[in-house]
């Protein structure tokens, strides 16, 4: 139930945050209801430098609904070109980002709501006594001198955000935090029963979409029945088509299965857990964030735009990240575990991982030396940090990289400087393994 609400509200969210501080007004004008209309004796209890006259809380209103409306305008149009040179100078993928900052859409929800708030309160106060004491209009200017200190943070937003180092920055740091939390799940899973795991049948999509969550609990709940493993044939982010294989079910030695139309009922069940999305996860999946630093990297090694130096600063966050995540061995991770049954997610392996994070930049920029020499650095400095194990793998795509590179480069100069650096990465090769885990 818990990642249903996360997908509904992951969908949504952009709404919600226009939104939510609209409520706001309206909570506002009860209360402005209830003090000056519905039980004005309530008066008495405020202090009265805190009470306006009809005609000053008329004028404060007035002026401020204009005030809201037009500075509504102004908050969109500047969200808008921030936007677009997001799209245009990074990758549209990072549009979201911006729009997820705090003080950025929520703005426009609070001069939206305080527009509705003066209008409104407007229309309280029109039937009350020329001499009635109001509150009104206080919370008007409250509301305004509030909205203006939001709006400064604001500012502040956008000019941090409109900065390419920053905007990088920004993506790494959510790389970074989700792939440790990735890393230390791995590192955390055992693989329960394997000897006991009988060959397995599989679990088809009811759906088509990208993958964007289990629904792990409720999925438990189901494999409990009948103790099995579920083990993913997917991972999240890709696309799934419908009647494709998303999961594979492993029964134990001992162990019965439903048959016949109860087995597809329960099949059914388990493979309606697997949550389709028109759009990717952009809130738990590390790869987002590393596609995110590709197609900044790409775009900046364009011919239209020629900045080798930003893609180099996105492929030493990119090379950084995977040698953390190659800290560990596993490329599973043991999501619930009760009563012998099991689920378990299988991520990429280090070979499909290296493959789909760095073809495309491999393909665009071969034949310029500064990349070249940047990739094989960085793997070099991820197979450091890598677990032993995965050592071997992170290995034979470096020597594919460096041959790659070596034909592509027609400078001699070029073609000794990165001949320096397999020299370099062939000494680390050869140190023991226990000396470099």
């Amino acid at each position: 139930m818990k990642a249903k609400i996360t997908l509904w509200y992951n969908n949504h969210r952009n709404g919600i945050n226009t939104s939510k501080f609209t409520f706001l007004s309206f909570v506002l004008l009860v209360i402005v209801w209830l003090v000056d209309i519905r039980y004005p004796d309530l008066n008495k209890s405020i202090p009265e430098f805190f009470l306006l006259t009809k005609d000053v809380s008329k004028s404060f209103l007035s002026n401020l609904s204009g005030v809201f409306l037009t500075v509504t305008t102004f908050t969109l149009t500047t969200i808008l070109t921030v936007l677009t040179t997001y799209a245009s100078n990074f990758t549209p993928r990072v549009v979201q980002k911006f729009i997820d900052k705090p003080h950025v859409l929520s703005l426009i929800g609070v001069f939206v709501g305080g527009f509705f708030y003066t209008v409104l309160s407007l229309l309280i106060i029109q039937d009350v006594a020329e001499d009635q004491k109001l509150l009104a209009g206080t919370l008007g200017i409250i509301y305004a001198i509030l909205s203006m200190v939001y709006f400064m943070k604001f500012v502040h937003k956008v000019l941090y955000s409109i900065k390419g180092v920053n905007v990088i920055q920004d993506v790494y740091e959510e790389a970074e935090k989700l792939i440790q939390e990735e890393s230390d799940l791995r590192k955390e899973s055992t693989r329960y029963l394997e000897k006991e795991i009988q060959s397995g049948f599989p679990i088809y999509s009811l759906e088509t979409g990208y993958f964007y969550d289990l629904n792990e609990d409720d999925l438990l709940k189901i494999l409990t029945k009948y103790p099995c493993e579920l083990v993913t044939k997917v991972k999240i982010g890709e696309y799934v088509l419908k009647d494709m294989e998303i999961a594979e079910i492993h029964s134990k030695k001992g162990k019965n299965l439903p048959q016949g139309q109860d087995r597809k009922d329960w099949l059914d069940a388990i493979a309606k857990t697997f949550l389709l999305n028109p759009a990717k996860n952009d809130q738990a999946d590390y790869h987002h964030e590393i596609t995110n630093l590709v197609e900044i990297a790409l775009r900046a090694i364009s011919p239209g735009i020629n900045d080798p130096n930003t893609a180099i600063n996105c492929i030493g966050k990119i090379c950084n990240l995977l040698g953390q995540l190659f800290s560990t061995k596993n490329n599973f991770i043991l999501l619930k575990s009760q009563d012998d049954a099991n689920v378990v997610y299988v991520a990429y392996s280090v070979e499909e991982e290296l493959y789909l994070t760095f073809y495309q930049l491999i393909h665009y920029g071969k034949e310029d030396p500064s990349i070249a020499k940047t990739i094989l650095e960085g793997i070099l400095h991820m197979y450091i940090q890598a677990d032993g194990e995965v050592k071997t793998s992170i290995a034979s795509y470096y020597h594919d990289c460096y041959q790659v590179f070596y034909d592509s480069l027609t400078s001699k100069r070029d073609r000794e400087k990165i001949q320096d650096l397999y020299q370099d990465f062939k000494k680390q090769e050869e140190k023991p393994r226990n000396s470099l885990s």
